[in-house]
């Protein structure tokens, strides 16, 4: 099944890579293109990076493990393939192995492809204390990348991207105030929500909706500084409960509804408590302005749902 040149960069050899590798990246550019021709592949985390994963991971074993072991999950979260989550997890083991060793002797030359494989392993974690590691990991690659010569657009993409969420400045604690812009958030979701049970929306939309301002009102009441156990559980709630809506736009449910809350989501998270933000955006690289102009004009021929948006957009811009 080979993969032609113009939609990963390069032929990969099928004496290298098996037929199930071959099946599974087939699938992944399947799937993006899919994304890019519904003009939504710049709203979801993986969807937005992939392009140039696509460039790198022919020359990279352990990169294309990373990537694998990313489409495995996405094949498995769609068609609940038991044999799918089972490639997942040896994907994800040899991505692991691989890039633990190329790390114990970092060459600039492999930069790119560490890169890509710590970020692949960083949407896949499952808990905190795995995405602090990567993250670590993440920072010392792009440490000798600076020191190196080595000159590459995707390592400079990730260290600015990288830099700007380290930086980020969150709203006061919520508990500070009763005009936070996690409070003026959940105000908003609570009219989408009214908006959304006139439309007879898919139950799995207005779960995500439910438990996203169920989770924002937990954080408003919160202490300033929280237990590790309550950070674990929002991280659980936005990792598994909360995900971007990959799955759905790739089985054609209500994609404006879909859209919506994925906007919300974001927003959430940017204003979420210092505690969370970090590990929660710092594979994200949020432009939220930018993700809520395309979600306006992907959402534009319903009225009320353009309102809201603004009014979403409205409260950003001020932050």
């Amino acid at each position: 099944m080979p993969i032609s040149d113009d939609r990963i960069g390069a032929t990969l050899d099928p004496q290298i890579f098996s037929n199930d590798d071959l099946h599974f990246v087939y699938q992944l550019v399947k799937n993006q293109h899919r994304l890019e021709n519904m003009g939504v592949s710049k709203l979801t985390v993986a969807s937005s990076y992939l392009p140039t994963f696509f460039r790198i991971i022919p020359w990279s074993r352990f990169a294309m493990n990373g990537v694998l072991a990313l489409s495995a999950h996405q094949v498995a979260s769609v068609t609940d393939s038991e044999y799918a989550r089972l490639k997942k997890v040896r994907y994800q083991t040899l991505a692991i192995q691989e890039l633990r060793e190329c790390l114990s002797n970092l060459q600039p030359k492999h930069v790119d492809a560490a890169l890509v494989t710590s970020l692949a392993l960083l949407w896949l974690c499952e808990d905190m204390s795995s995405r602090g590691r990567i993250a670590a990991g993440i920072s010392a690659i792009l440490q000798t990348y600076e020191r190196s010569d080595h000159q590459s657009e995707f390592c400079h993409m990730i260290a600015h991207a990288w830099g700007q969420t380290a930086n980020i400045q969150t709203t006061p604690n919520p508990g500070c105030g009763n005009t936070s812009g996690l409070q003026k958030i959940i105000k908003e979701m609570r009219k989408f929500a009214e908006v959304l049970g006139d439309h007879e929306p898919d139950d799995g939309t207005w779960r995500q909706l439910i438990l996203l301002i169920a989770l924002a009102e937990d954080m408003v009441k919160v202490e300033p500084i929280t237990s590790t156990d309550k950070q674990s559980e929002w991280f659980q709630l936005l990792h598994y409960n909360l995900p971007p809506p990959l799955r759905d736009l790739l089985t054609d449910k209500d994609l404006s509804s879909i859209l919506m809350v994925n906007a919300y989501l974001h927003a959430v998270t940017l204003y979420s408590p210092p505690q969370l933000t970090q590990p929660c955006l710092i594979d994200l690289r949020v432009d939220l302005p930018s993700l809520l102009d395309e979600t306006l004009q992907q959402v534009g021929s319903i009225n009320a749902y353009v309102r809201l948006l603004k009014e979403l957009k409205a409260i950003v811009l001020s932050r």
